[in-house]
């Protein structure tokens, strides 16, 4: 089987069902080809076996037709391993091909979802990850909680100390958030200077002990802290997912929780 071959009969299919496909028509040839070699050469033996007994010795054409049978049988054995051997490594060469492919596919794929500055996940993989974790934690029951991540003061950091000093900030506070957060956790970009950290299976409770864990990070950053010259420090607003719940109304709580925070904390303040 050449690549070009395979190709055509892997193309629209999921290649590692149609790989195995094939294998097991390989194996389905070679045993039934087997199967009939076998069967003709236990034939030929029985035939020979009765000539022999009849007359007691075959005549010498006899002799060659059984031997030339005999080694057609011994070659077409040898030509059909050739055959299947060289069809298994093609194959084997194919479906590393298309290993690499998807392996660069999935790499495009996770460099496009991702923001170019701070790494995290951009808005485009948002609209895309997030109804499917609202859609399992419906199916699962299980908690869903979002901590909305917004940068202290970050326009008064870019109009005195300009936008490079503003990008590493924000690439900061993105290194503690992926640092941080567990591997099945998603962090995204979600605005100018706001980040959203989803946090599937984590109860009201457990995402208050994250974003306690993340403040303190984010405030102890001593090269941020020289550069702005003040500790770097973020709001964070919480909340958690309920079934039936649309995404933009969980969304909304914790930018609400955002707001309410600074609007405490503007109050709170001395006039």
């Amino acid at each position: 089987m050449s690549v070009t071959e395979g190709d055509k009969r892997i193309e629209g299919a999921d290649p590692e069902k149609a790989f195995r496909e094939v294998e097991r028509r390989d194996w389905e040839l070679w045993s039934i080809a087997l199967l009939l070699l076998t069967v003709f050469a236990g034939g030929l033996l029985i035939y020979v076996y009765a000539e022999a007994t009849a007359s007691q010795a075959l005549s010498p054409t006899a002799t060659r037709f059984v031997w030339l049978v005999l080694f057609g049988l011994v070659a077409l054995v040898i030509l059909l391993n050739v055959y299947l051997i060289d069809r298994k490594r093609s194959l084997e060469q194919l479906r590393r091909r298309h290993w690499l492919q998807s392996q660069e596919l999935e790499k495009e794929h996770e460099q496009v979802m991702r923001d170019p500055l701070t790494q995290v996940y951009n808005r485009r993989f948002f609209d895309e990850a997030i109804p499917r974790e609202i859609r399992r934690c419906d199916r699962t029951g299980r908690p869903l909680s979002f901590l909305l991540v917004d940068v202290d003061d970050f326009k008064e950091v870019n109009q005195r100390l300009g936008h490079f000093v503003g990008d590493q900030v924000l690439q900061a506070v993105a290194a503690v958030l992926q640092v941080t957060l567990r591997t099945s956790d998603m962090v995204f970009r979600f605005g100018g200077d706001e980040f959203l950290a989803v946090l599937p299976e984590t109860p009201p409770e457990g995402a208050a002990i994250v974003e306690g864990r993340l403040r303190q990070r984010i405030s102890q950053q001593p090269d941020i802290q020289e550069r702005i010259g003040r500790p770097l420090t973020v709001t964070v607003g919480q909340a958690t997912y309920t079934k039936g719940q649309s995404m933009e109304a969980v969304i909304d709580q914790a930018i609400r929780a955002v707001e309410t925070l600074r609007a405490a904390r503007s109050s709170a303040a001395p006039q």
